[in-house]
């Protein structure tokens, strides 16, 4: 006996159509009876083949994907963080520091403090990117690929941080403690998106290893 999701009847196994629909990248399954309404009204899902939903069951990865997708977050998140902290930093040293005041250690090609922003900009635009990927480790059709655009990402991040460091000649800016502190907040960014994005690559390749395999079994065509 099932219940159907649509009307809420009791329907017996032989009455029974189950679909499989897709919510956030995780498989659930729905029923519905052969009613004319409840068919039509589920008709968004697919009808489920039970052997492919067998061969393709990823629980497996539940508990995985949600470490994935916790870590590659807050790599993001905090990446996100560092880039208004870092622009927000270089913008008080252009303005309200001797050392923005010497055109030769902060340039600039207009105005004062454009460079400051346009390459600011750029760092964020990057780092949203990231955050917008990060979150579709969860999905299982797109982890394989989201984990590589992570790295991906993670690779222009880091040129584009040391791009900026060597145009604003933090090497030589008399506090201390800035460049090591910049680079602690961003290595540990990094070090969270590097990880999660490296298990999402393993994992994803296992789930693309098994689709392709439960269609080889049945004799689908590959997607």
């Amino acid at each position: 006996m099932a219940v159907c999701n649509v009307c809420g009847d009791l329907i017996c196994e032989e009455c029974v159509q189950k679909r499989i629909g897709d919510y956030a990248g995780k498989l659930f399954t729905i029923a519905n009876c052969l009613k004319e309404e409840c068919v039509a009204a589920s008709g968004w899902a697919q009808v489920v083949n039970p052997d492919y939903q067998r061969l393709t069951n990823m629980d497996w990865s539940d508990s995985v994907d949600g470490k994935v997708l916790r870590t590659t977050g807050a790599g993001a998140v905090l990446m996100m963080v560092f880039e208004l902290i870092f622009i927000l930093g270089m913008l008080y040293i252009q303005f309200f520091t001797q050392w923005g005041l010497v055109r030769s250690n902060v340039p600039y090609f207009f105005i004062r403090g454009d460079a400051v922003v346009i390459l600011g900009i750029l760092g964020n635009l990057i780092a949203a990117i990231l955050l917008q990927t990060a979150l579709q480790v969860y999905i299982h059709e797109r982890q394989l690929a989201s984990g590589v655009m992570l790295l991906i990402l993670l690779i222009v991040e880091v040129m584009l941080l040391l791009e900026r460091g060597f145009f604003f000649n933090l090497r030589y800016y008399p506090y201390p403690y800035l460049v090591p502190v910049l680079l602690a907040a961003f290595g540990s960014a990094s070090l969270l998106v590097f990880i999660g994005s490296a298990v999402a690559v393993a994992v994803g390749y296992e789930k693309r290893k098994q689709l392709r395999e439960a269609r080889k079994i049945l004799g689908l065509a590959s997607k």
